[in-house]
């Protein structure tokens, strides 16, 4: 299968409109500044820009192009999408990811649907997922939140941990105990609900990477059903489905202009002072090329097969799982490749003005987020048949 793709040319006047669209529409302003490398060092004026492009790009169908327009997407074809989001790589970073979109799309009520998912894909509103906890993570099931009914309403307790987000949300994509009761897995529900309810409490998490990770603490947060997605014990089936998506299934477009290749021309050139030579850092340059490329065409071919609707198992995990030895590997390429030079930030001895230190730096948190390094191995040896449960992908669509 080749993926490598050709266009026609009635794609590629898609693309010049797409892309004229953006030349005018997609770059942010002088005026506020450089986008950062790191997530927290972003501006409330950056972000509020940002913010605003996205909600222009949602309007236009362009956010999640092809969910159908009846609920807020574009409609449009995978050629489309594919165009769109290549286009859209070189601009400052619009989130589109479908990890609540999936969830909310297989498992919302029409009015749900209407009420919430229609403004996501709109891009009129962003959301938080709150899953980890400080006692489970890798072991989702064991989250400890509480949601007690109370008439038409939940009270919710408990906190979550290592919640990604910039500024504040709108909606918290939220799993919890419904039943403490039932059996581990049946006692669970999930909720897309308003993040200014009161009693909710968010702080910054001060982490090695600068990213926007926080805990939140629910503390008597009354929650109207309205915002509880599935039934009442239906939240594992819900967090499945999104969790495909974080665990690589939905791919992505990702380009060849990454650090590693950016560190080779600038070597070419002569710009840059290596610790090791000759062979040894032809090596350790020409290894992380070759994985970055293999990760982008895994990626790829699962950006493909999803939108296609093909059978996927192992998928999105060896995509998750070898994205994250991309990352790791590369990490330690770099350092061996220049040495203290890949630890620094500064103008003067930073290189690429920072990117190298922030792949490295970013390197050692790899393992983290969506579970964990090894999890992606048991995903993957269940859904091949090497463990004593067989499991299947769980609906996307």
């Amino acid at each position: 299968m080749e993926f490598e793709l050709t266009y026609t040319p009635e794609q590629q006047e898609f693309r010049k409109e797409v892309r004229a669209w953006l030349e005018e529409n997609g770059k942010m302003p002088a005026e506020l500044g450089k986008w950062p490398l790191n997530d927290r060092d972003l501006t409330r004026e950056q972000f509020e820009w940002k913010k605003g492009l996205r909600q222009k790009i949602g309007h236009k169908g362009w956010l999640y192009p092809q969910l159908p327009t009846n609920v807020g997407g574009g409609g449009l074809s995978l050629d489309m999408d594919i165009i769109i989001k290549e286009e859209l790589a070189p601009y400052q970073p619009i989130n589109a990811s479908g990890v609540a979109v999936a969830g909310l799309y297989v498992w919302g009520s029409e009015q749900q649907k209407q009420q919430l998912l229609r403004p996501l894909l709109q891009g009129d509103a962003a959301h938080w997922l709150l899953w980890t906890e400080p006692d489970c993570g890798v072991d989702l099931a064991a989250v400890k939140t509480r949601a007690v009914r109370d008439g038409d309403d939940y009270v919710i307790n408990g906190v979550k941990c290592y919640i990604s987000g910039s500024f504040e949300p709108d909606y918290m994509w939220l799993l919890a105990v419904t039943d403490p009761d039932a059996p581990r897995h049946a006692n669970l529900g999930h909720f897309y609900m308003p993040a200014n309810l009161p009693g909710i409490t968010m702080q910054y998490q001060d982490l090695i990477n600068r990213g926007t990770q926080h805990f939140v603490w629910f503390e008597d947060v009354r929650v109207p059903r309205e915002y509880l997605i599935g039934g009442e014990t239906q939240g594992w089936q819900v967090a499945q489905t999104a969790l495909e998506l974080e665990h690589g299934a939905e791919g992505s477009l990702e380009g060849r202009n990454n650090v590693a290749r950016g560190l080779a021309r600038q070597m070419a050139q002569g710009k840059v002072h290596t610790a090791s030579h000759g062979d040894a850092a032809s090596e350790h340059l020409v290894d992380a090329l070759i994985r970055s490329d293999v990760n982008r065409l895994i990626s790829r071919r699962n950006f493909w097969m999803f939108r296609q609707k093909e059978p996927m198992s192992y998928h999105g995990s060896q995509n998750l799982w070898f994205g994250r030895e991309t990352r790791i590997r590369t990490s330690e390429d770099l350092l061996d490749l220049l040495g203290p030079h890949a630890l620094m930030d500064d103008e003067k001895w930073g290189l690429m003005e920072g990117e190298v230190e922030h792949t490295v730096r970013n390197g050692s948190m790899a393992t983290h987020a969506a579970g964990s390094y090894e999890i992606d191995k048991v995903i993957m040896a269940r859904r091949i048949g090497m463990s004593r449960t067989k499991e299947t992908m769980a609906p996307t669509h």
